[in-house]
């Protein structure tokens, strides 16, 4: 698998960056302290109650969350 697959921050298909706008300090900390925002559409399961799936904006497959 190629590094790019690895990455949290690009699709594993077609290896499109999913890093999104910064987000401003001062509202960092309702996110969880992260710096950037990410283009990663969630995939939620009602029966499961959570993510259970990532789809690329870009390309629209999906991947098991991890």
């Amino acid at each position: 698998m190629s590094e790019l697959s690895d990455n949290k921050e690009y699709c594993p298909f077609c290896h499109v960056n999913l890093r999104d706008k910064p987000i401003p300090e001062k509202y960092r900390h309702h996110y969880g302290g992260a710096t950037y925002g990410s283009r990663k559409i969630a995939v939620y399961s009602r029966d499961e109650d959570r993510t259970v799936k990532w789809q690329c904006p870009d390309c629209g497959k999906e991947w098991e969350r991890e």
